[in-house]
C-alpha cells in the first residue's frame, strides 16, 4: 500500500500544514507499519490527509502520524479548535437557546447520576488530585481554563501553561491565575517548583513526549505527582470504530498511547514510580462524531434529536463501563500517575 505524503507547502501560505517523514517509533526505534492511510480531520477541518503508523514490536505498539506536521506549522491545525470557545456561566444566554441547552445538560447529568460512573467521572475531571493535599499545581495545556477554576475551588495555588494564545487568554480571563503562553520547556520554572502537574489530553499533541515529561520531572518537587490522561489506543472505541475513532483526530494527535507505551514514555523520561490504568468514565472520544461540546441547534425537531442523542450516549457509556470491568485495558482513556 502506497504512502500518502501531503504536499510540502510554502511556509508563508496561510492555513497550510507542511510535514516531515517519521518512519520509526520514537520510543524503541522500530520502523512502523501502516495502520491507517488518507485520514482527514472530520472535526475541525484542518487541511491535509494523514497516515498513522504502528510500532510492530510486541513490547511497544506506539501509534504516530507519518508524515508528521512540522512544529512551525502545527498551529494551523487549531484555528477552529474547541479550546477557543468561551466558558459561559450557568444560565448564560437568552431565550430558547438557553432553555434547550439547559434542559439537555440537566437531563444528561440526571441520567449519569443513575450510573456507577458518576464518582469515577468526578475524579477524572479533577485529574485525580482531589484526594491530595493542596499545594502548588501546574496544569500543562490548560485550554480555556475549566480545570484551573476547579483546582482553585479545591484550595490549590494554581498556575497554567498553554501554547494557544486565544485559549490562554480565555483561561486567564475566567480564572485570574498566571498562565504562561509558550512551550513548557521555555517557561523557565525553577527546579522543584510544583507539588503536582496535570496534563489532560495534551501528551498526544506533542512532537517530543519524552522531552515534555523530562521537563515535568525537573520542575516537580521530590514526592510530587504527575497526572496524565490521554486517549487509549487499545480502547473499546478504537477497536469498534477503527479509522473513524474520535481519538485519532489528525493532524493534532501526533502520538497515541496505550498503558504500555505511556508507562514506557514516563520511564524513559526518568520517572521510576509509575502507575497506569484506563477509564471508561468519558467515552465521548470513542463516538465518531463532532466533539461533545458542539453547539446545540435550536429547532424543536433538532432539540428532540439532541435529547435522544444524549440518552443514547449515556446508555452507550454504561455499556462501555460494563465492558471495561471485563477488559480493564479497554477504557477510552489511559491514565498515568508518576511520582518523582
Amino acid at each position: 500500500m502506497s504512502s500518502i505524503q501531503p504536499a510540502l507547502l510554502d511556509q508563508q501560505s496561510p492555513g497550510k500544514i507542511r510535514s516531515r517523514p517519521c518512519p520509526a517509533c520514537s520510543l524503541c526505534g522500530t520502523p512502523g507499519v501502516l495502520l491507517y492511510e488518507g485520514v482527514k480531520d472530520r472535526l475541525f477541518g484542518a487541511p491535509g490527509v494523514w497516515n498513522f503508523k504502528r510500532c510492530p514490536s510486541s513490547s511497544c505498539g506506539l501509534i504516530w502520524l507519518d508524515p508528521m506536521p512540522r512544529e512551525e506549522d502545527i498551529g494551523n491545525a487549531y484555528i477552529s479548535y474547541h479550546t477557543h470557545e468561551q466558558v459561559l456561566s450557568p444560565g448564560a444566554g437568552k431565550g430558547l437557546a438557553a432553555v434547550i441547552e439547559g434542559m439537555l445538560r440537566k437531563t444528561y447529568k440526571f441520567l449519569l447520576l443513575t450510573t456507577p460512573l458518576h464518582r469515577e467521572l468526578e475524579q477524572l475531571e479533577l485529574m485525580y488530585v482531589g484526594s491530595l493535599r493542596p499545594g502548588k499545581i501546574l496544569d500543562v495545556g490548560c485550554g480555556n481554563g475549566n480545570r484551573l477554576v476547579r483546582f482553585q475551588k479545591l484550595g490549590w495555588d494554581v498556575h497554567g501553561q498553554e501554547v494557544d494564545a486565544e485559549a490562554a487568554a480565555e483561561a486567564q480571563r475566567i480564572s485570574g491565575v498566571p498562565v504562561y503562553l509558550g512551550p513548557l520547556e521555555e517557561a523557565g520554572f525553577a527546579d522543584g517548583s510544583f507539588d503536582a502537574i496535570t496534563m489532560n489530553h495534551v501528551i498526544e499533541h506533542v512532537h517530543d513526549p519524552v522531552r515534555l515529561l523530562q521537563e515535568c520531572r525537573r520542575i516537580l518537587k521530590t514526592g510530587g505527582a504527575l497526572m496524565i490522561a490521554t486517549p487509549n489506543a487499545e480502547s473499546h472505541g478504537h477497536d469498534r470504530f477503527g479509522a473513524s475513532w474520535r481519538g485519532l483526530e489528525p493532524p493534532r494527535h501526533l502520538h497515541l498511547f496505550s498503558r504500555c507505551t505511556l508507562h514506557q514514555t514516563a520511564v524513559k523520561a526518568g520517572f521510576l514510580k509509575c502507575e497506569t490504568w484506563t477509564s471508561a468514565a468519558r467515552p465521548s472520544g470513542s463516538v465518531p462524531r463532532n466533539h461533545e461540546s458542539e453547539a446545540f441547534t435550536l429547532g424543536r425537531r433538532e432539540a428532540t434529536a439532541n435529547l435522544k442523542r444524549r440518552i443514547m450516549f449515556v446508555a452507550y457509556q454504561f455499556r462501555m463501563s460494563v465492558a471495561h470491568r471485563k477488559l480493564p485495558n479497554s477504557g477510552e482513556e489511559c491514565i498515568l500517575k508518576a511520582a518523582k
